[in-house]
């Protein structure tokens, strides 16, 4: 559960809707072989000391893998520890995040979206 916390606050691909706090940086976008419709999207994710990840879904799969060592609170007031190579996963649709990287450290990870084509990476969650 921890990891799953966590892993939204990561796949919070970070767009204009985000705060400036978080980056998401494009590290490759590439259609997934034999399909029309589907790319992969592999991205930098990193959240500054102190900000929080907003709530948010994907049009796809997210997967994550933790780079940097963080600490992190969830909105239930629970802190969470994250190791270095802690791999998280969000399946389509799943809203997450809502994690405040309380470290004195950013928060990276490196994200893999599964996405549909022409659909914006990041919903914010109604």
């Amino acid at each position: 559960m921890k990891f799953i916390s966590f892993c939204a606050a990561l796949a919070l691909s970070a767009t204009a809707a985000f705060a400036q706090d978080l980056s998401r940086e494009e590290i490759r976008r590439v259609p997934v072989p034999g399909s029309e419709t589907m790319e992969v999207i592999v991205s930098k994710l990193t959240v500054a000391p102190g900000a929080t990840i907003p709530m948010h879904s994907h049009p796809g799969d997210e997967h994550a893998v933790v780079i940097t060592a963080a600490t992190a609170q969830a909105p239930n007031g629970q802190v969470i520890e994250f190791p270095i190579g802690a791999t998280l996963y969000f399946p389509d649709g799943q809203v997450h995040g809502g994690l405040t990287n309380i470290g004195e450290a950013p928060m990276v990870a490196i994200t893999t979206h599964v996405v549909r084509v022409g659909e914006p990476l990041t919903i914010p969650a109604q």
